[in-house]
């Protein structure tokens, strides 16, 4: 006989929450080594300035070029995946929510008519929501163009938006 009290294995498994995935905390490591290297570059950089005289000056201006580190890269890619991730991890879980509250609705409405208690216009209802879509996109489109503007990489913000969107 099977023991009531024996649990299988996915009854302990955690909920699947965004920071349980492994590549949110590679980006996290990532984006702190980046600004912790980025600082350390800036400190180390301001301390060790060579001090030189006159003449090599006017001989050396034009010969030496200035190399930014890849850590503010490193810094704004693991930034942007991350901000993505969570983005879109939120997203799937209110279009969720709003496609199972939409659906009641629906549901409700039929049943109410079926039995005689509500009269609805479905025509009236279709020609609002579709004016609804087209405004949703509408305004969609332009919060897209506001959120890119903001994320300064987009393939690891796309990668970020990927991965949540799998988590959520």
């Amino acid at each position: 006989m099977a023991d009531a009290s024996v649990s299988t294995p996915d009854s302990n498994r955690p909920t699947a929450g965004p920071f349980r995935s492994k590549t949110l905390w590679l980006a996290v490591l990532i984006t702190l080594a980046g600004a912790a290297w980025w600082g350390y570059s800036y400190l180390t950089a301001n301390s060790t300035a060579p001090v030189r005289s006159a003449s090599s000056l006017t001989s050396a201006a034009g010969s030496e070029s200035v190399q930014s580190p890849p850590a503010p890269a490193a810094v704004k890619y693991g930034t942007s995946f991350i901000a993505a991730f969570l983005i879109a991890f939120v997203l799937k879980k209110v279009i969720k929510s709003v496609l199972l509250i939409a659906a009641i609705l629906v549901g409700a409405i039929m049943a109410l008519k079926y039995f005689g208690i509500f009269n609805f216009d479905w025509a009236s209802a279709q020609q609002q929501v579709e004016h609804g879509v087209a405004l949703a996109r509408e305004e969609g489109e332009k919060y897209r163009a506001l959120a890119t503007s903001y994320l300064p990489s987009g393939l690891a913000a796309g990668a970020g938006a990927i991965f949540g969107a799998r988590r959520g």
